[in-house]
């Protein structure tokens, strides 16, 4: 019997027309072939929308800007508790974990988070498409690091 496919997702939240916002769009595009088998997507929203991206995979890897981590802009944390990511909680009750529990309730498959990445962003509310010159000097880094992180993580499924 053949060992059954791992489905894995790595998704990036943000807002591409504000500035550092951005941040996670850019690195999951950068990361798009990195993995064989592993898809990538991107989400401007993240809502209830998220529950079509997420049906069906097993593992979820997620890139978003955070704020308040008491990091440097372009630092990257890995966030356990959604607490400093931008998009993970809305001011509308509908959150990332609430989709989760949301679709399982359903008797949806929902993937498991594998990591949450935060990247500490100056501020997420300039209006622009550029990143800021903070993020932009850190990106190469950012790309690099969360790349190991998810390759010593996928060594675990």
């Amino acid at each position: 019997m053949a060992d059954k496919e791992i489905r894995i997702l790595i998704l990036g939240l943000g807002n591409p027309i504000l500035s550092d916002d951005g941040i996670g769009l850019i690195l999951t595009e950068s990361l798009k072939g990195k993995f064989p088998g592993v898809d990538t997507a991107s989400i401007i929203l993240a809502g209830l929308e998220l529950l079509d991206i997420l049906v069906g995979y097993d593992h979820v890897f997620l890139i978003d800007a955070a704020t308040g981590t008491g990091g440097e802009p372009g630092e990257l944390k890995e966030i356990k508790d959604g607490k400093g990511s931008l998009h993970l909680f809305t001011s509308h009750g509908v959150n990332f974990f609430a989709i989760l529990k949301l679709g399982r309730d359903m008797g949806l498959k929902m993937p498991e988070p594998a990591a949450v990445f935060g990247i500490e962003v100056g501020n997420a509310t300039d209006f622009g498409i550029a990143l800021s010159p903070a993020l932009q000097y850190a990106l190469p880094y950012l790309e690099e690091e969360i790349t190991e992180r998810i390759r010593e993580i996928k060594r675990s499924f």
